[in-house]
């Protein structure tokens, strides 16, 4: 490897870095609940978010306390930053409540805890493939096609764990270090609870001589999360997910939200215009075709990757809330894009993956400008919602969407979204028009042309568009080399 693919490998951080943190694309269940956890470590010293609960409905029950019913290691790590935010506004005699202030403050932990670690996913893709004698350009381009034409670009605008739990994956996959690659996994578990069977395929890929090295590197994360298991829940074992409210539960049920898979829902989750996981980035079904060729050269590893990616398929068409929620392309795979960029690398029709390419792109570019979030009811949000919003600025009478959500005033052609982080239902505490509404979800552009303006995308598209002309010029240059 020489030093132009190092310089390659930076501006693949850089630019997705750049790309990532332009958007924040708002409040919603998920993100509060995670959020919620972040402000009662920092401001209260607990894990119990009774003072917030009213902002989400992923909300967890024990102890006669209220939780997040997430995975907790995300809203751990927001809490780094946020500790000095806290500290310098209440130094400044800030409201900590205050919604505009929450939707800066909830931006820059997404910045530092998942656009960052996302960051890094095409620099380690295009380092992986070099060290494997992977042409330069090709893998330039392949880097950057997972980071910016998957829905790993949407999700990377939201402080969800799509993003740094599929960094954390790619890592724990790539690297030779079997102590970090064990704690890196634990670590994706304790943030999501679909990486625990990851974190145990994946101790089979190093030497057996060091499979001691990877348990001994895992087991920080892991007593982390059972040691916060055992206080909010009371059980080592007992995670958020059984305890959440019964709302979401199936009595008798595994887990108290598995049932049987169906057909329907494994179409609903892969190729369907709903909730598609292959629909809203056709790149990643053509990276499908190189998964034989990857076979062929790394085995264990390819196993590997596959095991994981079926069951992470099984859990979701076997989970109660498979859809998940206001969301797009299949949010419970989205970790799992890094593997699939691994594949991509193997496969040979390169006309048809650039291609494919650009139309991912296109999609997942125009999600982010728009929202990531749309209403669950909305049967194609792609081309009811999304396109609509972007062209035109408001999308049909007829398209149906939960209320109080309405085509009358989600309008505007970029960051739609107007749920703040502080209620749990949009324009509950403020209203339709207001400052805090209007800016819950925004690109760093409109703050040049004002909220909703499409204009507002020109810098970013410049941005990339130069990024992307360098490292290809970079890319040219460590092909020629010997």
């Amino acid at each position: 490897m020489n030093a132009i693919d190092r310089r390659i490998a930076e501006w693949l951080f850089l630019l997705t870095f750049a790309t990532y943190g332009y958007f924040f694309a708002g409040g919603g269940w998920n993100q509060n609940a995670t959020f919620d956890l972040t402000r009662a470590i920092v401001e209260r010293h607990t894990f119990a978010i009774d003072a917030y609960a009213r902002n989400t409905g992923d909300v967890s029950f024990g102890r006669g306390h209220t939780y997040a019913n997430k995975a907790p290691a995300l809203g751990w790590l927001a809490a780094i930053p946020y500790a000095p935010l806290y500290a310098f506004e209440r130094s400044r005699e800030a409201d900590p409540g205050n919604a505009q202030l929450l939707t800066i403050n909830a931006y820059l932990c997404s910045l530092v805890c998942v656009a960052l670690p996302g960051a890094f996913i095409p620099a380690m893709l295009f380092l992986y493939a070099r060290r494997r004698g992977v042409d330069a350009r090709w893998a330039a381009l392949v880097a950057l096609s997972m980071a910016l034409a998957t829905q790993l670009l949407p999700y990377a605008t939201i402080l969800m764990v799509a993003v740094p739990s599929a960094a954390l994956l790619l890592f724990a996959l790539t690297t030779p270090h079997r102590a970090l690659a064990g704690f890196a996994a634990a670590l994706a578990v304790a943030m999501n609870y679909l990486c625990a069977p990851a974190l145990l395929v994946f101790a089979f890929i190093g030497p057996r001589k060091r499979w001691f090295h990877y348990a001994l590197g895992s087991l920080p994360p892991l007593a982390a999360l059972l040691a916060y298991q055992r206080i909010c829940f009371g059980g080592f074992f007992t995670t958020s997910v059984e305890v959440t409210d019964p709302r979401f539960l199936i009595h008798g049920a595994p887990l108290g939200v598995m049932q049987r898979p169906s057909l329907a829902v494994l179409y609903a989750i892969t190729l369907s215009p709903y909730r598609g996981f292959f629909f809203f980035a056709p790149l990643l079904l053509v990276a499908l075709f190189g998964f034989v060729a990857w076979w062929r050269s790394e085995r264990i590893v390819c196993a590997a990757a596959i095991v994981v990616i079926v069951i992470f398929v099984a859990f979701n068409t076997s989970f109660n809330g498979w859809e998940g929620g206001f969301g797009i392309g299949g949010r419970y795979l989205a970790p799992l894009i890094p593997l699939f960029g691994i594949a991509l690398l193997h496969v040979r029709w390169r006309a048809v993956a650039g291609v494919a390419a650009a139309l991912s792109f296109a999609i997942n570019f125009a999600v982010a400008a728009v929202d990531p979030q749309p209403s669950g009811t909305i049967p194609r949000p792609l081309t009811q919602y999304i396109a609509p919003l972007l062209l035109h600025g408001r999308f049909a009478p007829s398209v149906p969407i939960t209320f109080p959500w309405s085509w009358t005033t989600f309008t505007g052609h970029t960051s739609v979204n107007r749920l703040t982080l502080d209620e749990p239902v949009v324009f509950f505490r403020h209203a339709a028009g207001s400052e805090a509404s209007e800016w819950a979800s925004f690109n760093l552009g409109e703050f040049a042309t004002g909220p909703g303006d499409a204009r507002s995308l020109i810098p970013i598209a410049l941005v990339i568009l130069g990024g992307g002309f360098v490292i290809a010029r970079l890319a040219m240059k460590s092909a020629a080399e010997p």
